[in-house]
């Protein structure tokens, strides 16, 4: 089934906003690039410094990264999809401005233990957990309000931007955590995630969003979710999308993001916030790919694009678990970098241009479920196995596998992914 092409309708604030020639001249888009640049630092810096803290903090395992992890992301698989229900349903602002709240309850609740040497590796999971839930209601809510006050013809440019904001987070999160740490101690580093909520709760403020044109809530949850689920049934190379993008939840993301980290301290024998410098460049990567992708305009065949970068993806994650060195690990993850940023771009460009508005919080809670909620569980899987077998097997083994699994993907396209455009 070919996708119409204006299946997505921009419900835009009046004014001269439809005649900018870039989504950044939009005033309601830089706020909200503003709040999702600085969620982004937070989500990226976050997992690093709690992953480092488990690590060297408290001096414990793989198995009990991979725990904190899993209780980290954990709440996406419960929250995510009726976060999308909600963000169809009701005020969106109000949604993200409270997801928000909870997150900065978290954060302060980590920086308060850490500072009075009270964070116990239990203490640590309950605030994971919490935080984990904050993101999986915030994040749908946040990516749903881009094609409503961005036209249809700048969401590409909305999304390279949001691309390189995810870049300056690669970059930059892990790297001022682990200065903050450096200055003042593991209380530091969670100092410094509270005050990114606090920018990013400010901005919301002033932020203009549409109310939705026509809402249903007396239906149930399920009646809704049933909706997107045959939408996507309905559309070929939506559900082949779908699956990719599951995969690679399964295998780049938790090994590259998370095993990572252990991976510097159990191969390389080094503090595991080395791992900041691998990140930082992959974070390069990414904004060298966004910055081209967003000065391009729009790319044709960007399902090929975004098959042809998951290949890139799982054969850099294999050769991480090779590595030997942590300089081998800098370079490799400029190469994953550079394969991130046309697999975030394509990916999250065709969501929100193809997808109907009415139907934009639950697809767009549909991405973010199959970006990152199979991504805890597989961490955990991760730990254990990595424990046993070492995290340079374990890395090598799940890389490759996604390499294979898009290669045939590629190589046997019969749904129109590649056509997409």
């Amino acid at each position: 089934m070919t996708l119409p092409a204006d299946a997505a309708t921009a419900v835009t604030p009046s004014g001269d906003q439809v005649e900018a020639t870039h989504a950044i001249q939009l005033p309601n888009f830089r706020l909200l690039w503003i709040n999702s640049t600085a969620f982004m630092v937070l989500m990226n810096a976050q997992r690093f410094v709690i992953a480092w803290f488990v690590l060297d903090g408290l001096d414990r395992s793989e198995a009990d990264q991979g725990m904190v992890v899993f209780a980290l992301g954990v709440p996406t698989i419960f929250f995510t999809m009726h976060a999308g229900v909600w963000a169809d349903r009701w005020q969106r602002k109000r949604l993200l401005f409270g997801s928000q709240l909870a997150m900065l309850a978290s954060m302060a609740g980590l920086f308060v233990l850490a500072a009075f040497d009270e964070a116990s590796f239990t203490w640590v999971l309950v605030m994971s957990f919490l935080a984990g839930s904050a993101m999986a209601v915030g994040g749908p809510v946040r990516q749903s309000l881009v094609p409503a006050i961005v036209p249809r013809s700048l969401i590409f440019s909305a999304v390279g931007l949001t691309a390189i904001g995810a870049t300056v987070s690669m970059m930059l999160g892990p790297v001022l955590a682990r200065g903050a740490g450096s200055i003042a101690g593991f209380e530091g580093a969670f100092a410094f995630l509270v005050l990114l909520v606090v920018v990013g709760l400010m901005v919301l403020v002033p932020l203009q969003v549409p109310e939705h044109e026509s809402v249903v809530d007396a239906r149930p949850v399920r009646t809704d979710l049933a909706e997107i689920m045959r939408w996507v049934k309905d559309n070929p190379p939506f559900r082949k999308l779908v699956v990719l993008l599951t995969f690679a939840g399964m295998t780049i993301m938790p090994l590259s993001m998370v095993l990572m980290q252990a991976h510097v301290k159990e191969a390389f024998g080094r503090d595991s916030g080395d791992a900041a410098y691998a990140l930082a460049t992959m974070g390069f990567g990414v904004a060298v790919m966004s910055f081209y992708v967003m000065r391009k305009g729009s790319l044709p065949n960007k399902g090929g694009w975004f098959m042809c970068a998951m290949m890139l993806g799982g054969a850099v994650v294999a050769l991480m678990g090779l590595t030997t060195a942590l300089w081998q690990l800098v370079i490799l993850g400029f190469f994953m970098g550079l394969g991130g940023g046309i697999y975030m771009n394509m990916s999250q460009g065709l969501f929100q241009t193809h997808t109907p508005q009415e139907l934009m919080g639950r697809m767009m809670a549909l991405f973010a479920l199959t970006m990152g909620g199979v991504m805890p569980l597989c961490a955990l899987i991760y730990g254990f196995v990595a424990e046993r077998v070492g995290t340079g097997p374990t890395t090598f083994v799940g890389g490759l596998a996604c390499l294979v699994v898009a290669l045939v993907a590629f190589l046997t396209d019969r749904s129109g992914l590649k056509t997409l455009t």
